[in-house]
This record gives C-alpha cells, sequence and structure tokens, in this order.
C-alpha cells in the first residue's frame, strides 16, 4: 500500500473549539467546514486533522467517540479487495461519497476506524462549498 496522506479524526462535540485551537497555535490551514464536521491540512506537509460530531444525520459511519484514522491511497478498489480477500472485516463496504472520496472502512484491533479512500470529484453541490475556502 502506497500512503498518500495520513489524517486524524477525532470525534468531539467541540468541534469550533477544536479548530480554532490548531489555527492558532500550530498553523493549521482550513480546507473545509459544515456544522458537523471540519477538515484542516498541517502547514508544509500531507497530513491533516478533522474533527467530526459523534451524532449525525450526514454520516452513517461513525456513531462512536475516539480517532478515526485516515489514509489516502492511490488504488482504493485494489486496496479493498486485497484487504476483504486477507480476511479482514469490511466495517463499511467500498462507497463513493458526496464530498469527493471513493473510500471504505475497517476496524484496526482496538476498534479504532481505519478510513481509507482516494480522491474523486466531488458533487456539484460539495464542489460550490470547496470553493469558498480556496484563497484568492
Amino acid at each position: 500500500m502506497k500512503i498518500k496522506r495520513f489524517d486524524t479524526t477525532i470525534s468531539t462535540d467541540k468541534l469550533i473549539e477544536s479548530r480554532d485551537f490548531y489555527m492558532k497555535h500550530f498553523g493549521f490551514q482550513l480546507v473545509y467546514e459544515s456544522d458537523w464536521y471540519i477538515e484542516l491540512l498541517a502547514p508544509g506537509m500531507a497530513a491533516g486533522i478533522s474533527f467530526t460530531k459523534p451524532q449525525r444525520d450526514a454520516g452513517d459511519f461513525f456513531h462512536g467517540t475516539g480517532i478515526i484514522v485516515s489514509l489516502e491511497v492511490e488504488d482504493v478498489d485494489d486496496e479493498y479487495r486485497r484487504l476483504k480477500e486477507s480476511g479482514v472485516e469490511i466495517f463499511q463496504e467500498l462507497q463513493d461519497k458526496p464530498w469527493g472520496e471513493r473510500s471504505f472502512v475497517v476496524n484496526d484491533p482496538t476498534g479504532v476506524h481505519v478510513y481509507i479512500y482516494k480522491s474523486i470529484p466531488p458533487t456539484p453541490e460539495y464542489q460550490v462549498v470547496y470553493e469558498s475556502f480556496k484563497k484568492a
């Protein structure tokens, strides 16, 4: 598996406080923000941190607390087949997400979600939101 980017997602109800802390003290850049999810990128590297509400209507893959590890890969379909064939239980089947990711989820032995994805074009509705965060 060739990993292109590494992200950690923290499940919390303190989205705004978390965003402000990492931007103010560590120079993270805001990439996306909604009422249930915020994504930040680390300065100068292919790594990020995200915050998601533990309970929400928009997503059906994580309704707990804790951490989600996200791995961006070159070929998500190939990784899905490889892991499934090796006996890894798939927690969420391979699917296209409207925000621009083709993904699936497995759990590590401690129950941490490992979200494996490849970037794909977002739906037009999400593209409009993304464009609003781009710097002029």
